[in-house]
């Protein structure tokens, strides 16, 4: 019989130059050991690397959704500024945790929830993947934040529903140079139903820009930078900036960070006061994830 005009050959080829606990995995799903078409293998050998799908990039969420059945459990934890000095052994003393859970439904729609000490906010979100193909991929998210705090407004009648906060998020991301560059926009809007004054914005839109920069297979330099598009609110809290480096290994993403944010729920670190990152006003933190 004629062979067809494509190449082919084993993915075992391929074992040798992946790391054992990773090898297989493509968007969480092992690849099976049979025949390919070369130009599939290479597709697919491009598109590997560890951190590919990564939630988060230091506050924010990314455009990448978690496998079907698979479970996440992140601690995210930001000190204080380091500009405090060493009374407060450069912010060392103070913290902020939140600990959270997400979960892949399907393989393009991930669930999850959490809760942070500040505010005492608890969240849960949704997460779906709208487009993923050779120009980039196109992520919704909607979350909603429930603040647990003592209400000492003052505020009469109080209902519950003050204590909500929504975030609605279009995550726009795109691979660059042999998926070594990955660069993402998102357009945003935080509708918060009680704000402080009648001089705030209950809606505040914003778009965010985020990078990873791979510098080896399981190393990454990230960031992200915030721009606030209601005049009501920009230039009376600072943006929210932030940079730092992952580290991966089999199961586990370590992520140190350096930000001028000190919340840690979109709807209060994106619209609430943070460090003003012109005077250096930035805080350590770091995120761990286990994965199962």
């Amino acid at each position: 019989q004629a062979q067809s005009d494509s190449v082919f050959f084993d993915t075992a080829l391929l074992r040798p130059l992946l790391t054992p606990s990773d090898s297989f995995l493509r968007d969480g799903v092992p690849l099976p050991n049979v025949n390919f078409p070369l130009d599939s293998i290479i597709s697919t050998t491009l598109l590997y690397m560890p951190w590919k799908n990564s939630l988060r990039i230091i506050n924010g969420h990314s455009t990448y959704t978690l496998a079907k059945r698979e479970l996440e459990f992140c601690i995210q934890h930001r000190f204080g500024l380091l500009s405090s000095g060493y009374e407060n052994a450069w912010g060392l003393d103070q913290s902020n945790i939140r600990i959270g859970f997400d979960y892949g439904l399907t393989n393009g729609i991930t669930l999850g929830v959490g809760r942070a000490g500040m505010g005492k906010t608890a969240n849960g979100y949704a997460k779906f993947a709208l487009l993923n193909n050779w120009l980039g991929r196109v992520t919704w998210l909607s979350d909603m934040a429930y603040v647990f705090e003592k209400n000492t407004t003052g505020l009469a009648p109080w209902y519950n529903s003050h204590r909500l906060n929504y975030t609605h998020q279009l995550l726009l991301s795109r691979n660059l140079f042999n998926h070594k560059l990955f660069l993402q926009l998102a357009p945003t809007v935080v509708h918060r139903n009680l704000v402080d004054s009648a001089a705030d914005a209950n809606t505040v839109p914003m778009l965010l820009g985020n990078f990873r920069y791979a510098i080896s297979e399981k190393i990454c330099l990230t960031g992200e930078y915030t721009h606030i598009l209601n005049q009501r609110l920009n230039g009376q809290i600072n943006r929210s900036v932030g940079f730092g480096l992952e580290f991966w290994t089999a199961g586990h993403v370590f992520q140190i960070t350096c930000t001028n944010a000190s919340s840690l729920n979109e709807a209060r670190y994106l619209t609430t006061q943070n460090g003003d990152f012109r005077k250096g006003e930035f805080r350590l933190g770091f995120n761990i994830v286990r994965k199962w």
